[in-house]
């Protein structure tokens, strides 16, 4: 007895075939494509271990490049949180040196190569010092008014940082604006340490940070010279003029 089959039932099992050597081709192609072998550049930064809590540590360059080399899907997803350089600074001191980058990597990751392989190191202790602030005028008082010398509180302030930077500083100084002012002006003012060549150090802690300026405004006398010949006024102080520090 002949059975006779559909024409449907050929095509749906010819449809599972297929299916089913799809699915074997594209597992295959999945699987050659972890298993191969990539490589890539990383930026990661430098970190710093063994460094004492009394020193500051700072690397030049800041980061580095490395070359690794792994599977693609191990190798692709990496970044600098997940590829990690340092320099070990244990049991230095002071001072400017050269230093070896070590890098570690996931398991599975080999570094091949890492850009530059040393990197500059630079240690300085954290020092304190205490320095006197210079006052300082800044614009005209109203016509007829001239500025004295200012006072100040407190009039030292302490700076503390890498003994480099501190040891930089040539002078501490503040200002204050008395455009316009007619009567004695007294404001809370920001104190900057400046270098010899009068730029600003940064990145210092500054206790306080501000200090009071008061600044006494006085009119300016009109001393007669005759009938006939002109009044002599006191001459103010020009914008920008420099008083000189207080007496201890």
């Amino acid at each position: 007895m002949k059975v006779h089959v559909p024409r449907e039932i050929y095509l749906k099992v010819a449809a599972v075939l297929l299916a089913v050597v799809v699915w074997f081709v594209a597992g295959a192609e999945i699987s050659k494509t972890q298993v191969d072998t990539v490589e890539r550049f990383v930026t990661t930064d430098v970190e710093v271990d063994g460094a004492p809590p009394e020193f500051t540590v700072e690397t030049r360059p800041r980061d580095v490049e490395v070359r690794v080399r792994g599977p693609k899907y191990l190798v692709e997803p990496l970044d600098g949180s997940k590829v990690k350089a340092y320099v070990s600074v244990a049991g230095r001191g002071e001072g400017e040196y050269a230093a070896r980058v070590q890098v570690s990597a996931p398991e599975g990751v080999q570094v091949v190569e890492i850009i530059p392989a040393s990197v500059g190191v630079k240690m300085d202790a954290i020092v304190s010092e205490d320095f006197q602030v210079r006052p300082g005028i800044i614009g005209y008082p109203a016509e007829n008014n001239v500025p004295l010398e200012p006072e100040l509180w407190p009039r030292f302030v302490t700076v503390i940082g890498p003994r480099s930077q501190v040891e930089s500083i040539e002078e501490v100084v503040a200002h204050i604006d008395v455009s316009g002012v007619t009567s004695a002006i007294s404001k809370s003012v920001k104190v900057n340490p400046l270098d010899a060549a009068g730029n600003l150090v940064a990145d210092l802690s500054i206790q306080p940070q501000t200090i009071r300026m008061f600044v006494p405004i006085r009119k300016m006398l009109i001393i007669p010279l005759g009938e006939e010949g002109s009044d002599e006024v006191q001459e103010p102080i020009a914008p920008g003029d420099e008083l000189g520090p207080l007496p201890d």
